[in-house]
């Protein structure tokens, strides 16, 4: 044992058994989403994503018809375009997904290297960390939840801590870069490392960073993301409640701060925190400086009005969840007991983070074992039709398709959502030339599906499909 140990604790385990957890991770996180997609469970996210690829790399303005908006209106994704120039030889939803999950996965290399390089923990303390990593229901829920711009710059952001920890500073503002393409909000996390590098004792590089990190958000939100259509911090209306602009909301929440710290302890806020810390048995409090980049971003996610989810179904957790895995590596390093080179952790520690991790991924992650993910992706009779009457639909084409068949049409211009009413008058607006219909997307009543029938015939059109649950309804003029 103590051989095998001393080999675990040479150089060769810092260079491959990381990037080797980060290969398993990025096949297993890669192979789960797209059998999601292939099971037709995505959604509106990844059809709108996968629109403006192919807007891109056909030379149109991202202009999507999905979401009505454009591509950069929400978060100014920029680093979005390099990709759609890359999907113009490769398929666009598997480019997507693999991204995806090569942002989340790749987190475990810069996470392994602060584990070991600078809090000097051991090669055992450093695995608990991966596994409790690899395993975070947050992580995973994410990589199944369509495509998220915000979950590729997991470990860029990583990445740059341990850059800023390291001192390595032109390594570290370009690391910061390459995860604020992603999602300008990200900037403020940036920001919030700059804190961390000021505490540090670097004056004058914290500084820098906290006026780079703030000045970015600024000219993103209040300039360059106007341009591009309606918009708003974090998400369109998130802080009415404060004001009708930058400058209102801010002088709402100076005047009313009893009203911030009453949404900030808001229950299901609560519940947010307590789902992103408790897979790491509570550590991250045990070290809260590692905490501050995330803080800043975090808080105005528990303060706005959109959905937080424990389980990470949406990006809204995503700050505090990366940064809790930095502080909890320092929190062990303070629990540890300082040898000759390394701090040694109980192991007793180590075995209940390692359990409690997959514990809570097994209760929680959407691909746990009880959700039977091995059977994920068999096709059945209705996804063939749905492939089917996507197919037989040409790109020129204009549609209206509802929820899962949204990412089987999106390669086209004119591709929009159908609501979950039976509105046949909103069904054939924006001069659409097909309506598809599934089964699986709408609850409605036998005489509802009627009237829907009725009224798409008084607006001229006739069903020419229907199979499996699934119903095509074409204009006459068209047919």
């Amino acid at each position: 044992m103590m051989r095998w140990q001393a080999r675990l604790e040479a150089g060769w385990a810092d260079r491959y058994i990381p990037w080797i957890a980060a290969g398993v991770l990025s096949i297993l996180y890669f192979t789960l989403a797209a059998a999601r997609v292939r099971g037709l469970d995505a959604g509106g996210d990844l059809a709108a994503a996968t629109q403006g690829m192919w807007l891109i790399g056909h030379g149109h303005s991202p202009d999507l018809t999905i979401t009505d908006t454009h591509l950069l209106a929400q978060h100014l994704p920029i680093g979005m375009y390099p990709v759609a120039f890359l999907t113009r030889v490769l398929p666009a939803i598997p480019t997507l997904l693999a991204l995806q999950a090569l942002g989340l996965a790749l987190g475990v290399v810069p996470l392994w290297a602060i584990a070991r390089r600078i809090a000097g923990l051991r090669v055992g303390a450093a695995v608990a960390i991966t596994v409790a990593y690899g395993a975070s229901p947050t992580l995973n829920n994410l990589n199944l939840s369509d495509f998220h711009p915000g979950a590729v710059a997991v470990a860029p952001l990583i990445g740059a801590i341990y850059l800023a920890l390291r001192g390595r500073w032109r390594s570290f503002a370009l690391v910061s870069a390459s995860a604020v393409i992603w999602s300008a909000e990200l900037a403020l996390v940036v920001a919030g490392i700059g804190v961390l590098i000021l505490l540090q004792g670097e004056r004058r590089v914290g500084i820098r960073t906290i006026v780079a990190g703030l000045a970015w958000t600024v000219i993103a939100v209040l300039v360059l993301e106007p341009r591009y259509g309606s918009t708003g911090f974090i998400a369109p209306g998130a802080f009415k409640a404060y004001g009708s602009n930058a400058f209102s909301i801010a002088g709402g929440m100076l005047v009313h701060p009893h009203k911030v710290v009453g949404d900030l302890l808001d229950e299901e806020n609560i519940r947010l925190i307590v789902a992103l810390l408790a897979p790491l048995l509570f550590l991250p409090v045990l070290a809260p400086r590692y905490l501050v980049p995330a803080l800043p971003l975090q808080a105005l996610y528990l303060v706005a009005d959109v959905p937080v989810r424990g389980n990470g179904t949406n990006d809204f957790g995503l700050p505090l969840t990366v940064f809790a895995f930095v502080a909890a590596i320092f929190a062990l390093a303070r629990m540890g007991r300082r040898s000759i080179e390394r701090v040694v952790v109980d192991r007793r520690v180590l075995i209940a983070l390692a359990v409690c991790a997959i514990g809570f991924f097994c209760t929680e992650a959407l691909n746990s074992p009880y959700q039977r993910p091995w059977k994920w992706g068999r096709e059945d009779a209705s996804d063939r039709a749905r492939h089917d009457v996507a197919d037989a639909i040409a790109p020129p084409v204009p549609v209206r398709g509802s929820a899962t068949m949204l990412p089987l049409l999106a390669e086209r211009r004119r591709v929009y959502p159908l609501g979950t009413t039976p509105d046949a008058a909103a069904a054939v607006r924006d001069g659409v030339d097909r309506v598809v219909v599934t089964a699986q997307d709408v609850s409605w009543s036998a005489e509802e599906w009627r009237a829907f029938a009725s009224g798409m015939a008084l607006q001229q059109f006739v069903l020419t499909y229907e199979a499996e649950g699934v119903k095509v309804y074409t204009r006459l003029s068209s047919v």
